[in-house]
């Protein structure tokens, strides 16, 4: 795990053992299950096509999204062993939540199995892209609103540098961009909590580029000044 963070340069609150040890489920307890960075950690991805994963793992950057926008447009021989290629065929094994270790093993199987062929990897990679850009809708001011996990990444390759997503079983707003800051550092936010006294409004693990909106009026005020900053997504 502590390879796979200094590899992608991780910031100090993206800690392994939250981000990748609990992805695996133990014994009856269910867990989000098998993704890239658990591909990288069990070296199920080349060690030398391993850094666009473990970059897009914890934090998007402009090089990655650059990298993965040109890759995309190679032919299938071309694309075939590119970081990309890797990093979407192992994604498209992701479920997100409610993995069993009956379950988690079967993920490992499929991926070393389907990875291990060129054209099953491709096929893989490509299905991933495309369901990233379902994930997504662009709403009449040209602001991409991601409607499941993936939509925001689906958004950046496509070519919008910004995206909102609404979080319905935590009752916020997301707004994010792989740019080094949305423009938000002066922003004056909410002081609206939850049940926990834990604040639903302002950047999150103080990033400037990730931050959570309580309400739409709230998210209205960012947006405004996101726009402002980045210019229509």
């Amino acid at each position: 795990m502590a390879r796979v963070a200094k590899q992608g340069n991780w910031p100090d609150y993206a800690r392994p053992e939250h981000s990748l040890l609990a992805r695996v489920p133990k014994q009856e307890v269910v867990g989000p299950g098998f993704d890239a960075g658990i591909a990288c950690c069990l070296d199920l991805i080349p060690r030398n096509k391993q850094a666009l994963a473990s970059t897009l793992h914890a934090a998007y950057t402009e090089v990655a999204v650059e990298q993965v926008r040109v890759e995309l447009e190679l032919d299938d021989d071309a694309f075939a062993d590119t970081e990309t290629c890797w990093w979407l065929a192992a994604s498209s094994v992701c479920e997100q939540g409610g993995v069993t270790q009956a379950k988690f093993k079967y993920q490992v199987s499929w991926f070393r199995e389907v990875s291990g062929d060129q054209a099953s990897r491709v096929a893989a990679a490509r299905s991933c892209y495309a369901k990233m850009r379902k994930d997504f809708t662009v709403m009449a001011d040209g602001v991409p609103f991601v409607t499941r996990d993936g939509g925001a990444q689906g958004a950046y390759v496509a070519g919008y540098d910004w995206a909102v997503q609404w979080a319905e079983s935590l009752g916020f707003f997301f707004i994010s961009t792989f740019h080094s800051s949305l423009g938000l550092e002066e922003f004056e936010w909410s002081d609206a909590t939850d049940e926990k006294g834990r604040a639903i409004s302002g950047p999150v693990h103080d990033s400037r580029q990730f931050v959570k909106a309580a309400t739409l009026s709230e998210l209205g005020r960012v947006v405004e000044v996101v726009m402002n900053h980045l210019g229509q997504p």
